[in-house]
């Protein structure tokens, strides 16, 4: 969005929670957005994102209950299938919904045989539980993967989600922080937490993909010194393990 006002010459305001990645923040002022701390948590912070938006009649952005944005983050999917058309699993992380909705859309029109798989971690389920009931609901929000931290579901992804996704899968933080190591280490590819989820939840199921052919959404490399520094010790303790 950053990028976007700059491109069109107007002013973006973005609120994020008080310890948001220092890396995405630079990034954002980097690109000339003012930046707007408030909260622990991301809803919290999108609460007073909402809130300055009706006292200002801004025209607010919401993280996933924005059809543009959809539409947007769907043609990821879009590429992916025209790089390797015979894809038959696509992973995908989910915190508010939107790329997941986004894939499923346009993997089922290109072809409804793709099985498209949301993974969430399970120290922040509320998109999960929001899928699994088919209703929207609020669960607690403790996962250190920041693009997956959401405490509440999302009317209009959630909509798409229950129409069009089969499979969803919760994993651990730890196997998040793994994942992001062998993302580093065997696809040499910097992975913040959310984007590597896709990974963790594919090698649990590694089994029943044997001989499929895979992808995994890698939705960005945002990761903080401090996770990388997490993610690698984890890494560490399990080859020790094993040896």
């Amino acid at each position: 969005m950053s990028y976007a006002a700059k491109l069109f010459g107007v002013t973006a305001r973005i609120v994020v929670p008080e310890a948001a990645n220092p890396g995405k923040v630079a990034a954002m002022r980097g690109m000339g957005a003012e930046v707007i701390f408030h909260g622990e948590r991301f809803d919290e912070a999108r609460l007073h994102c909402e809130a300055l938006a009706g006292q200002h009649d801004y025209r607010y952005i919401h993280s996933g209950d924005e059809p543009l944005l959809i539409a947007g983050v769907a043609t990821q999917a879009l590429e992916m299938l025209e790089d390797e058309p015979e894809l038959e699993v696509i992973f995908v992380p989910i915190g508010g919904g939107s790329g997941a909705a986004g894939v499923c859309i346009a993997a089922n029109a290109i072809d409804p045989r793709i099985r498209v798989i949301g993974v969430q971690s399970e120290a922040s389920p509320a998109a999960y539980e929001s899928w699994r009931q088919k209703r929207l609901v609020e669960m607690p929000n403790r996962t250190s993967a920041e693009g997956l931290a959401t405490a509440t579901a999302f009317a209009l992804p959630q909509a798409i989600l229950w129409e069009r996704l089969r499979e969803f899968v919760l994993v651990s933080d730890e196997e998040i922080m793994q994942a992001m190591a062998w993302m580093i280490e065997r696809a040499h590819t910097l992975a913040e937490a959310a984007g590597a989820a896709p990974l963790a939840a594919a090698y649990r199921m590694r089994g029943e993909l044997a001989g499929k052919k895979v992808g995994l959404v890698c939705s960005g490399g945002n990761t903080s010194i401090e996770q990388l520094t997490e993610a690698l010790h984890t890494f560490q303790l399990k080859t020790s393990d094993r040896q």
